[in-house]
């Protein structure tokens, strides 16, 4: 049961969130990876396709917003926090299954919620190969696809088959083959709700497998700032030229402050929350990192990380 607390929200907020057992006035931080966040009207956590369909049914009949993200990974939430319904699909996941099978190849189906870092295990218990890249990067498979997430050795387009979307105006789910996903730098371009994906993983040997992903794992540990809470990489890497990480490093950006949030020390293409820092915090960072690198070398650092808050109605998945 959702611990209930006393709201000023309109009636019809109060019925949605009787109906489905929802937190009010959930603070997001507790839900993102930056522990960073205002609260949200409404909070939901579905445990299955089917609840999540009735709540976006529900939701539209009575005329409130939604926004939608997975393990909150990836995303920076506003000090005044969301309005409306905030649905996390963290819970959409069951038993990993391998779905098709040939002599070299096999297509593993998961749900959206499934973390990565499981999936990865799992493959490596079954002698697949193809998400070693994926060793340590955070969140869920939903969001890893949405985000396009990778290393320089490999992005997760490489090994979908297909994903599974939930149409929300017709509350269809509908089956979308890789020839038809537009795939770019950590993107993709595609309307509706992922709830599930094929992968397409190859049969190798189990102790290669290990060795890379430990290897690829050891190299994040060692070279990003993993203690600290952060969103990953916070700019996204110019097309060409030195990385967002080097042009900020050569700004002798390392270690500036403002208040809480911190340029790592570590890794220069991380904010970190050195404490308690507030979105704004953050944002006037960001700014002064943007400011500094387009002075010094005249580019516009564009971010990766995802904001989302009071002033956006979209919904979306990270």
């Amino acid at each position: 049961m959702m611990e209930k607390k006393h709201s000023n929200l309109p009636e019809r907020f109060d019925l949605l969130a009787k109906k489905f057992d929802l937190l009010i006035d959930e603070p997001l931080k507790n839900h993102t990876s930056f522990k960073v966040g205002g609260p949200a009207d409404l909070l939901a956590l579905p445990k299955d396709k089917q609840e999540l369909k009735q709540l976006l049914k529900e939701a539209s009949n009575l005329d409130i917003s939604v926004t939608l993200f997975g393990g909150g990974t990836n995303i920076l939430i506003t000090d005044k926090g969301i309005r409306g319904l905030v649905i996390i699909t963290r819970c959409l996941k069951s038993k990993i299954r391998i779905i098709e099978t040939n002599i070299n190849e096999k297509a593993l189906y998961v749900e959206a919620g499934e973390r990565l870092s499981t999936i990865c295990r799992f493959a490596i218990s079954h002698s697949l190969s193809g998400l070693e890249f994926a060793a340590g990067i955070p969140g869920t498979i939903g969001g890893a696809i949405i985000m396009n997430a990778g290393t320089s050795t490999g992005n997760i387009s490489d090994i979908i088959q297909s994903i599974d979307v939930l149409n929300q105006d017709t509350l269809k789910i509908e089956t979308i083959e890789k020839k038809d996903l537009d795939f770019s730098y950590r993107h993709l371009n595609q309307s509706g709700i992922i709830v599930a994906a094929k992968l397409t993983l190859k049969s190798a040997d189990p102790q290669k497998i290990e060795a890379t992903f430990q290897h690829n794992l050891n190299h994040k540990n060692a070279t990003q700032p993993v203690c600290f809470a952060s969103a990953g990489c916070f700019f996204k890497n110019p097309d060409n030229g030195m990385s967002a990480g080097e042009l900020i490093e050569k700004s002798e950006l390392k270690g500036m402050k403002i208040n809480d949030a911190m340029v790592s020390r570590l890794h220069a293409n991380y904010i970190v929350n050195t404490n308690n820092a507030r979105c704004e915090d953050i944002l006037l960072l960001q700014q002064q990192i943007q400011d500094t690198v387009q002075k010094k070398y005249q580019i516009k650092l564009e971010t990766e990380v995802r904001m989302e808050g009071e002033q956006e109605n979209k919904t979306k998945q990270v």
